[in-house]
């Protein structure tokens, strides 16, 4: 019995280490090195939408099944309504860059692995237009298989902006507006009070999209006016993405609705450009009085310097004789005689014309 004992023991060891041996060539095998099935695969793609905010970068994963190097492949990501110009063409052994949306150009790449199966789509710089279904097609010569994702992009909307306004028929409430516009997708509005206590509004919320489809969403409350309570619209995505807008609703002035105010803010405007054209009118005329006497006193200097010097060119009697020759006082007396009329009537003629 003792000489058994021995034998047992070595056959026990030699069957852990042979155990070992196996374990230890498993665990240090490979696993991305199956033979490729090109003839014979598929692609997988997640069954829920995939979130993406945006101006941020996103993964939309595709894997082939069983994993091979799908670098011999052909992979083309697309729009489910533009196959033949994908967001991406990959195809013997690089990306091309024709024929390609020029709307991805520079913004996409495959990122996952190709040696290791996996196909998967990053689009950075993500816009509002990105959203929609993409479709993820791996082809060889022999095969090709297909599947669908789809992207979803959130966009964070405008601060709301929040007015007040009598309300119709009086009764002592102010009309409380909110309005938030540049959502994506359509967003949630709520009401509260100072105290953070949600005020249930019977108006409905009203939701409108542009042409890029972003959300715009307004709604009103009637509320008590207040010069210490205030109110706080909360629009939302979500309770870590949303917006709040807060007013204290006494802006409205009991008695005096919007149209009136326009209108004597109008009028008063009209007034003011009225009496500005009427001193301007006065200031015209004050001044237009001025040069006229101004002018009308530098002609009359003027003419009476043309006379004196009219004079002063008829030869005189004294010079003549003084000059040796023989003077006609009868013609020179004429001479100045008509001199003097010509003057006067040059005269009485510029003193008709300022006047």
């Amino acid at each position: 019995m003792n000489s058994t004992i021995p034998l047992y023991s070595r056959t026990l060891h030699m069957y852990r280490l042979c155990l070992m041996v196996v374990m230890l060539a498993v665990l240090t095998a490979p696993t991305t090195t199956q033979k490729p099935a090109l003839d014979d695969f598929s692609v997988s793609v997640p069954d829920a939408p995939i979130t993406a905010w945006s101006g941020s970068s996103v993964s939309l994963p595709c894997e082939l099944s069983p994993l091979f190097n799908a670098e011999p492949l052909e992979v083309r990501w697309y729009r489910s309504e533009n196959s033949y110009s994908p967001a991406l063409l990959y195809k013997d052994h690089k990306i091309q860059e024709t024929p390609v949306d020029p709307r991805y150009r520079g913004r996409v790449s495959l990122t996952g692995g190709m040696e290791r199966g996996n196909v998967s789509l990053t689009l950075e710089r993500v816009t509002v237009e990105d959203r929609g279904e993409y479709v993820c097609r791996v082809s060889s010569e022999q095969w090709f298989d297909k599947a669908s994702v789809f992207l979803t992009v959130k966009v964070l909307g405008g601060i709301p902006v929040l007015s007040v306004a009598e309300a119709r028929g009086g009764g002592g409430q102010v009309n409380v507006t909110c309005l938030s516009e540049g959502w994506s997708p359509q967003p949630k509005l709520s009401w509260k009070n100072k105290e953070g206590t949600e005020i249930r509004n019977e108006q409905e919320v009203l939701n409108t999209s542009d042409p890029l489809g972003l959300v715009s969403v307004s709604s009103w409350l009637l509320n008590a006016p207040s010069y210490s309570d205030w109110l706080a619209c909360t629009v939302s995505l979500s309770e870590e993405a949303k917006r709040e807008g807060r007013i204290l609703p006494h802006t409205a002035v009991p008695g005096v609705s919007k149209e009136a105010f326009i209108v004597t803010l109008v009028l008063l405007i009209l007034s003011l450009v009225i009496i500005c054209a009427l001193c301007s009118v006065i200031l015209w005329k004050r001044r237009g009085s001025r040069w006229s006497s101004s002018r009308k006193s530098r002609n009359r200097s003027e003419t009476k310097n043309l006379i004196e010097g009219a004079e002063n060119t008829i030869p005189r009697p004294t010079d003549q004789r003084a000059a040796g020759k023989e003077v006609n006082l009868e013609e020179t007396k004429k001479r100045i005689e008509r001199s003097h009329y010509i003057l006067n009537m040059i005269y009485y003629n510029f003193d008709n014309v300022v006047t």
